[in-house]
């Protein structure tokens, strides 16, 4: 098996009442996600995770452990290995850093996410509810997504 070139990472981070912090995306089909983003060269998927929580969110983070690393195939898109942590906040309060990335931000219940979620948050929060940990399966994306630039 050949694993993608691309690499994603984000973070569930919760609040003291078990609410899930999402984003919603300012770009594509503005689906809502946690907060995360491409792997850049040299930078291991941990790192991103915490570089993009504290880019999108401007929240310090601490990564507990991982829920799964999600193969995300189909859709017209090539494949995208998906890391998605649990995290917790270290310092911050969540704010909107770049408004042309991130529409807006919602903490809600991981029984009752926004319908229009992207696909590795969705398989992640299933894992979650069930208290699954270290998952790894591939998750197939639903119907075809819409294109935009990925840097």
């Amino acid at each position: 098996m050949t694993l993608p070139l691309r690499q994603c990472a984000a973070s569930l981070v919760f609040n003291a009442h078990g609410e899930v912090l999402l984003v919603q995306q300012n770009y594509g089909a503005h689906q809502w996600g946690a907060p995360g983003g491409i792997v850049e060269v040299g930078e291991t998927p941990m790192q991103a995770a915490i570089r993009e929580a504290f880019e999108e969110t401007g929240l310090e983070i601490n990564i507990e452990k991982v829920i799964g690393i999600y193969l995300l195939q189909g859709g017209g898109w090539p494949d995208i290995l998906a890391h998605v942590f649990q995290a917790t906040i270290v310092s911050g309060t969540p704010h909107i850093v770049d408004p042309d990335e991130i529409a807006a931000f919602t903490w809600c219940s991981m029984a009752e996410p926004p319908q229009e979620i992207v696909h590795d948050i969705e398989a992640a929060l299933e894992d979650r509810r069930a208290q699954r940990w270290g998952v790894v399966r591939a998750v197939q994306r639903k119907g075809v997504m819409t294109p935009f630039t990925l840097l």
